[in-house]
């Protein structure tokens, strides 16, 4: 067997081959070299394969792993099973990294062995690679006991974590009824097996395109799984789920499903009284009431809470 690698890079993929030679360019070009990328295809139906095949052939770093589709949440636990590094980087493959991503966050983990979760700001990139506009919840997030900031809103960017692999091996398998947040409850459990740090400096670049999951979700769905988990963790707080009531109103204004919108509204002013004077409910509040308003405005003016 080959010398075991310090970092794992774990990339779940699922019809994504247009974006899979940027994201593994991106990874290759790394100022840190000491790692395997081991690329699960979910049961890709383009020519995922051919590409991952040919990335094989020219760098044996690079592992590629077929299995038939079932989801991300188990391409991603597959892959962190066949991981051998002492760390493990999770990367998405419509996303980019920053040359010295791993090269910051691995003397972060080795400086600090109570850290369990390190990660990064994260710049938004479009289709085509052309830098948008900063999301301020993508640049901003904590360090140290995260549990209680994790259940007002999940702040770690899928682009960037890196974890120590015997925690992983602790907290489980990523769960699929919680998907499309199956990261969320992941993260959440994480946490509860030492510190996070997050790096303020941007190390990646998420893409937002079309094809992303999370924008073909039914809003129904997500608020379902937003509840399920906050129901299956310990001491949550009323503001967690009013704060997940206001999201989910979000999602159904965008769905154009303004009587739901409304009624979440309702259930995160029942949890908290103050989200009245809260300026992201007031806007979902005048959008829903306005049924008419274009759902691509909305989504502007209120920059997204996913």
């Amino acid at each position: 067997m080959a010398e075991t690698p310090l970092i794992s890079i774990v990339i779940p993929s699922y019809n994504q081959a247009k974006y899979i030679a940027a994201n593994l360019d991106s990874i290759l070009n790394q100022t840190f070299h000491d790692f395997e990328v081991i690329f699960i295809d979910d049961g890709s139906t383009d020519n995922t394969a051919d590409i991952l095949k040919e990335y094989a052939q020219k760098d044996s770093r690079i592992k590629y792993v077929y299995q038939q589709n079932s989801e991300r949440a188990v391409a991603r636990t597959h892959g962190i099973s066949l991981a051998r590094g002492k760390y493990v980087c999770l990367v998405d493959s419509d996303d980019t990294w920053l040359p010295e991503k791993l090269e910051k966050q691995l003397q972060c983990m080795e400086a600090n062995p109570e850290i369990v979760l390190c990660y990064a700001s994260v710049n938004r990139i479009d289709s085509d690679g052309n830098k948008l506009k900063s999301a301020a919840r993508q640049q901003e997030g904590y360090s140290g006991d995260v549990y209680k900031h994790l259940l007002t809103r999940n702040f770690i960017p899928s682009v960037t974590p890196m974890l120590r692999r015997s925690v992983l091996e602790k907290v489980g398998a990523q769960v699929t009824e919680y998907i499309p947040y199956e990261d969320w409850d992941f993260w959440l459990r994480i946490s509860l097996q030492g510190k996070f740090h997050h790096i303020k400096e941007p190390l990646g670049n998420y893409r937002i395109h079309p094809s992303q999951s999370v924008q073909n979700v039914k809003a129904s769905r997500i608020e379902e799984v937003t509840i399920k988990i906050l129901d299956a963790k310990q001491n949550v707080f009323p503001e967690a789920y009013s704060l997940a009531y206001l999201r989910s109103a979000y999602w159904y204004l965008c769905a154009g499903d303004y009587k739901a919108s409304r009624e979440n509204l309702r259930l995160s002013l029942k949890k908290n009284f103050v989200r009245i004077f809260d300026l992201r409910f007031l806007g979902l509040y005048l959008f829903s009431a306005l049924s008419r308003l274009n759902k691509d405005l909305v989504s502007r003016f209120l920059g997204g809470f996913h």
